[in-house]
């Protein structure tokens, strides 16, 4: 009996490494020269070994019954749009439960010369191999580069002003791509190791990404890039600030001007070209903001064309934009964008009393780089490394721990056994 239950005990993490892996592969193979991947597919065995994995997971009654609520919400909103990233994202989250106290790959959940504060320590291995997996692709489809296997080292097109530039790319297609490959790999390197280091790395970053800004030309790469950098510095040069509540409330306003921003641009995105202000603003946007209105005939992505719930329209390949936030409301709906936008300010408030520090820093980082890019908000879970936060925190920072933990198997047959008692009464 003690076999089976430990097998069974095993099964979560196989499953879970299992489908991680293939979604962090998806974003690798996507930055290369490989054809397209059936990703519909891919996406499905990926959604089957998360929900393998959520079955045989222990949670609270109450983590069950908000786990059911939003699968139904999300289910909801795939038969209105027909795309099932928000159900596969809850999944996913829920999912990465069976991580905890679990380090099943790699057994070392410390830091060396340090530790990181409350929970985020159990999750540490699953970082690792996140960071590493994407490590190794990404190095590996630079070096194919500079041998002439897949893209080019440079790219040469017309990126803003219409006029025509060549950046480098390093075999990624799009100088953005790979300055977003760069920054997903700081920002985790940073978060798993920043204990260890010493000033003299951070100095380093802040001039080796300086230079990558001069090969790639990212604006809003190199500015979320800078914050996660100076964020760590002072991570190890205060523990004043870096324990101060007034910080994390001040990451929560970033995070609600990050939006505010992206809902007024949305706004007034009719009024691009004829409003000279506008349009000076829209300058530093790189005319992202005209996008909106004028980018194609619908409109896709200005306020008008927003809805309560998105519909199927909503996820047409031809128009599509790159504000991030934008479409956030426009992929899925005002109402579905509000509730993450509550959850992202409850999982600040988790890093607060966590006294997660880089866990701060890396979530204001993706704010101000999602008013403008659309990396972390696509139909690549793994490309957005928020997911591993709220995968960490859901549980705590929606107040649904408790002492008792259960099986799907047994929520049902306990539900059952009380319907029971109160039909025979």
């Amino acid at each position: 009996m003690s076999r089976l239950r430990d097998k069974v005990n095993k099964l979560p993490c196989i499953f879970f490494y299992l489908g991680l892996t293939i979604e962090l592969l998806v974003v690798v193979i996507d930055k290369s020269a490989i054809p397209p991947l059936p990703e519909g597919h891919i996406y499905r065995v990926t959604f089957v070994l998360f929900a393998l994995t959520v079955f045989f997971t222990r949670y609270t009654k109450k983590e069950w019954a908000l786990l059911i609520f939003f699968v139904l919400f999300t289910l909801g909103m795939y038969l209105f749009t027909g795309q099932n990233v928000a159900l596969r994202a809850v999944i996913f989250i829920a999912a990465m439960r069976s991580m905890k106290n679990k380090p099943f790959l790699l057994p070392d959940v410390s830091t060396a010369g340090g530790r990181h504060m409350g929970v985020a320590v159990s999750f540490m291995p699953m970082l690792k191999y996140i960071f590493w997996l994407i490590f190794s692709g990404t190095l590996l489809i630079i070096i194919l580069s500079f041998f002439g296997i897949g893209r080019g080292i440079m790219s040469t097109d017309v990126f803003r002003d219409g006029v025509m530039e060549t950046r480098y790319s390093f075999g990624m297609g799009h100088p953005n791509s790979f300055h977003f490959m760069v920054l997903f790999l700081i920002a985790l390197f940073l978060y798993i190791y920043i204990e260890r280091l010493h000033l003299l790395i951070f100095v380093l970053l802040f001039f080796g990404h300086f230079g990558l800004f001069l090969l790639t030309d990212s604006k809003a790469g190199f500015a979320a890039g800078t914050i996660v950098i100076s964020g760590a510095i002072i991570h190890k040069l205060s523990d004043r600030i870096k324990n101060a509540s007034w910080v994390y409330w001040i990451g929560m306003l970033v995070f609600l001007v990050c939006i505010g921003i992206s809902v007024w641009a949305a706004v007034v995105s009719v009024e691009a070209w004829d409003n000279p202000l506008i349009a000076q603003f829209d300058r530093l946007f790189t005319g992202r903001i005209k996008g909106l209105y004028f980018g194609n005939h619908i409109h896709a992505g200005a306020f008008e064309t927003w809805s309560l719930f998105a519909d199927k329209g909503n996820f047409v390949y031809e128009y599509q934009f790159d504000m991030g936030w934008v479409r956030l409301f426009y992929w899925f709906g005002v109402i579905p964008g509000l509730v993450f936008c509550v959850l992202h300010l409850l999982l600040l408030n988790e890093c607060r009393k966590q006294k997660d520090y880089m866990g701060l820093v890396l979530i204001v980082a993706c704010s101000v780089y999602t008013i403008v890019e659309p990396q972390m908000m696509s139909l690549m879970l793994a490309r957005n490394y928020l997911l591993f936060l709220f995968g960490m925190y859901w549980g705590r920072m929606l107040y649904l721990e408790g002492k008792e933990e259960i099986y799907l198997w047994q929520m049902c047959r306990r539900a059952a056994d009380c319907h029971c008692e109160r039909s025979s009464m």
